[in-house]
């Protein structure tokens, strides 16, 4: 069966919501099915074709084309509007977000430091602040667990922070607390 221009508008008209899932199903904006049926029925109307052999297919072949050529110029649309804004704000608009090698590289080496930190505390407090500050575990039940008083598992952990307030500073270039003042601090 052949069919003209007028045939394949028609045809249009009863295949669109056969057209519209087809669109669906190749991942076609919802929101722009419609305006893409639309421009197909406007090419239909625009364009001289002869005869068609099989004019489902034809049609099907043509919002695929269609759904393609908007594809196509959305992606040339979105490298003009990067060149622009490149062109305007600079090639650094999409630096990376994550750390650069050297940033990593220093952060490797702080969490060496803060580990060996860690290991040069004594072997309780090491584990009352893996326990508190890892673990989620609270001061009282760690003080249940390891059999100490509340008070002691927070002198161990005012130890432990107080190590790692140090070695914060070490690595921020900032001046030291003297032990008394750090004392002081500890009991806030």
């Amino acid at each position: 069966m052949s069919t003209g221009e007028t045939g394949l508008r028609q045809l249009l008209s009863e295949m669109r919501s056969e057209l519209l899932r087809f669109m669906l199903a190749r991942q076609c904006d919802p929101a722009e099915v419609e305006d893409l049926l639309q421009d197909l029925y406007v090419k239909l109307a625009s364009i001289r074709t002869g005869p068609v052999n099989n004019p489902r297919a034809y049609l099907y072949q043509m919002a695929n084309n269609l759904l393609h050529d908007h594809r196509r110029g959305r992606r040339r649309q979105q490298e003009r509007d990067d060149h622009w804004t490149r062109s305007r704000i600079g090639p650094d608009l999409e630096k990376d977000a994550g750390p650069s090698p050297e940033e990593r590289a220093i952060a490797r080496d702080e969490l060496q430091r803060v580990n060996e930190a860690i290991a040069s505390m004594p072997v309780r407090t090491a584990q009352i602040l893996k326990m508190y500050r890892l673990d989620g575990v609270s001061q009282k039940a760690i003080a249940n667990t390891l059999d100490l008083s509340l008070s002691a598992v927070e002198k161990h952990l005012q130890r432990a922070y107080r190590t790692l307030q140090f070695l914060r500073e070490e690595l921020d270039d900032t001046p030291q607390l003297l032990q008394t003042e750090s004392d002081d601090a500890s009991h806030y």
